[in-house]
């Protein structure tokens, strides 16, 4: 083997060596780091959505509980109101009297209050219902002369059942009787009855007539809108206390489910399910709620479905769970989907159960969001080892093919230079003087880091030139914006002379005065060049540009206080600004000088829709706001005194 080629052989391996080694030291530091948020943040999303689904079905129970009383005590009105009706003559003066199946046609009386429900095809439907009167339905239809004298009796409670369900709107459905005879009344009215309906052989009949006192139902989906109720059923009873009748009042859970997907972002993937035992003793889920937002249908299921991972240990804990209480259990699966899940009982008698769950899938969503940033580290180390480790290559070649053994002690330097370029130290020089080829193979080694460095410098210099590019461009598509940097620029470098600012800080100002309606290139040209003042949410768009700026600015170091000057320029020093909320010293101190010229020009300057204000009053209004929180109090202080000063001058 030639003394080259070992050469060469050599060189490659003291320079890539280390870069390799750093390389795979920083790339396993990296998947270690990745690991470790992903444990991290698997563990911290499932506490935190047990933490919450826990409080949030305590809270559904507690207004569960507060809703149940309620609606007890208004159906002991309602008792009382029917009883009292049914004991007594119908009045001389009929009430007027409409059966359900007149409802739909009484299109003059249908009120734009209508419930909702979805049929089995999808679609959203209505059901008619009239908010004037009951409705009255015969079950047994030779029931004529007694059965007429009870449907005017029911008939004269319209005023008192008005106001009940006026004080129940909120939280009930409907409210509905049957008597003995065969008659039912419904009220707000409706029809949408099944066929032969007979209310004496409905559940809600049958069990409050067994039970003799008031009694709640287990879980059912409402017939007429499909939703998921609770009903609470009476018995009414006559004068010598015999049962003529059952009057009940569903109550709705839609009222009590309701979520905002703002208060969690994993509730857009969640899932909220009614269970029921059913006659195995097995848990059914018989409606599901998603996604969980406000306004969202029940999709309730006929064909019920069954939960797995649910043991019969875990079901008689269900069953002696309270109203209010709450159980958690890890891992349940519906229709082959996992879910970590929070339980509690919708009745004292432990047979409907409400379930929020969080599907295990959104655990895994967020931890892969987390790896994002990981990941790009990752890919970014990648490229930049590999590049160098390219330049390395072609140095140590280089090197190899010209020199002899003589070189072997600078080389030793040289490669510990190309060692530290490798790493990022681009300060890093051989410093080897020589008029051979060690010297000039050291030189350009040296202007090799030269050039690295200078072509970073170079980066930031086109950068900063496109940005500028970008505040021209800008300024041709605003013509408000092109006299506006300009003067706030003038005024924030008064400004910052008058406070004492160095000669570097100052140029800062400058650039970053220039450009800090930057972003506004992001914002379309209606609400920039709009003639009146901007709705709200035109407003909201427009508030936007800061943060456009400050990603413009972003992406090189050198540009982060430039970041930092047009991302929080519209901060305020009570933290009442946008777009971060900062306050105090938090904002950056060119930031709120920038802040105090950006104002000021645009209270006197003219604007396409207002001529500007004089520069007298503009003085009396910061003299008057320096303490209200907008402004840092000492540059505001600052900027007032230097204004008078030059009108004053003037």
């Amino acid at each position: 083997m030639s003394i080259r080629l070992k050469q060469l052989v050599l060189l490659l391996g003291i320079a890539l060596l280390p870069v390799v080694l750093s390389g795979w030291q920083s790339l396993r530091q990296i998947d270690q780091m990745a690991e470790g948020i992903a444990e991290s943040t698997r563990t911290q999303v499932r506490e935190r959505d047990m933490h919450y689904m826990r409080e949030k079905v305590a809270d559904i129970g507690t207004a569960l509980q507060l809703t149940s009383r309620a609606t007890e005590s208004f159906l002991r009105r309602q008792r009382r109101l029917l009883e009292s009706a049914l004991a007594n003559p119908p009045p001389d003066q009929d009430s007027r009297i409409i059966y359900s199946q007149q409802v739909a046609g009484l299109a003059d009386s249908v009120e734009d209050q209508r419930f909702s429900r979805t049929t089995q095809t999808g679609q959203s439907t209505y059901v008619r219902v009239n908010f004037q009167h009951p409705s009255f339905l015969l079950a047994d239809q030779s029931c004529v002369t007694d059965c007429l004298r009870t449907i005017r009796q029911l008939a004269s409670t319209n005023t008192e059942l008005q106001d009940i369900y006026r004080r129940t709107a909120n939280f009930s459905l409907w409210h509905y009787t049957g008597l003995e005879n065969g008659v039912s009344m419904a009220y707000p009215a409706h029809g949408d009855y099944p066929q032969n309906y007979d209310p004496r052989q409905r559940p809600w009949y049958k069990s409050a007539v067994e039970a003799g006192a008031m009694t709640w139902l287990p879980l059912t989906i409402d017939a007429s809108t499909g939703q998921p109720v609770l009903t609470a059923a009476t018995p009414l009873r006559s004068p010598d206390g015999q049962i003529i009748g059952v009057t009940a009042i569903d109550l709705p859970l839609r009222q009590l489910l309701n979520f905002h997907s703002s208060a969690a972002p994993w509730l857009n993937v969640a899932r909220l399910a009614l269970l029921q035992l059913d006659e195995d003793a097995a848990l059914q889920v018989i409606a599901m709620k998603e996604p969980l937002q406000v306004g969202s249908d029940w999709r309730s299921n006929r064909q019920t479905r069954a939960l797995t991972g649910i043991d019969a240990d875990t079901v008689e804990q269900l069953r002696d769970l309270a109203v209010g209480e709450s159980l958690l259990i890890n891992s349940v699966d519906i229709d082959g989907v996992g879910y970590s899940t929070a339980l509690t009982a919708l009745n004292s008698e432990g047979s409907s159960w409400l379930a929020l769950a969080s599907p295990h899938s959104a655990v895994e969503m967020a931890v892969a969001d987390a790896l994002k940033v990981v990941e790009v580290q990752r890919r970014d180390t990648l490229q930049r080892y590999a590049i160098g480790t390219l330049i390395l290559v072609a140095l140590v070649i280089v090197v190899a093919l010209y020199f002899s053994n003589r070189v072997t002690a600078p080389l030793i330097r040289m490669s510990k230079t190309a060692e530290d370029l490798a790493e990022g130290k681009l300060a890093s020089r051989t410093g080897i003087q020589r008029n051979d080829e060690v010297g000039t193979l050291s030189t350009s080694i040296d202007r090799m880091a030269d050039s690295i460095e200078q072509l970073q410098l170079e980066q930031e210099k086109a950068y900063r030139s496109m940005i500028m590019s970008l505040t021209r461009a800008l300024e041709k598509k605003d013509s408000y914006t092109a006299g506006h940097s300009g003067r706030v620029t003038r005024n924030a470098l008064k400004l910052g002379k008058r406070i004492g600012l160095d000669a570097a800080t100052m140029e800062k100002l400058r650039f970053g005065a220039i450009t800090h309606d930057l972003g506004k290139i992001g914002i379309a040209d209606a609400i920039l060049n709009k003639p009146a003042p901007l709705n709200e949410q035109e407003y909201q768009v427009m508030k936007q540009h800061p943060a456009f700026s400050k990603t413009i600015m972003k992406p090189l170091v050198r540009f982060e206080e430039y970041a930092e000057i047009a991302g929080s320029h519209h901060e305020h020093w009570d933290g009442s600004g946008y777009p971060e909320g900062l306050a105090g010293e938090e904002i950056h101190l060119l930031a709120r000088i920038v802040a105090i010229a950006d104002a000021w020009d645009a209270m006197v300057g003219d604007r396409i829709y207002r001529k500007g204000m004089d520069v007298e009053t503009a003085l009396d209004i910061l003299d008057q706001e320096k303490d209200g929180g907008q402004f840092d109090p000492k540059l505001i202080r600052a900027f007032i005194e230097l204004m008078r000063e030059e009108r004053a001058s003037a």
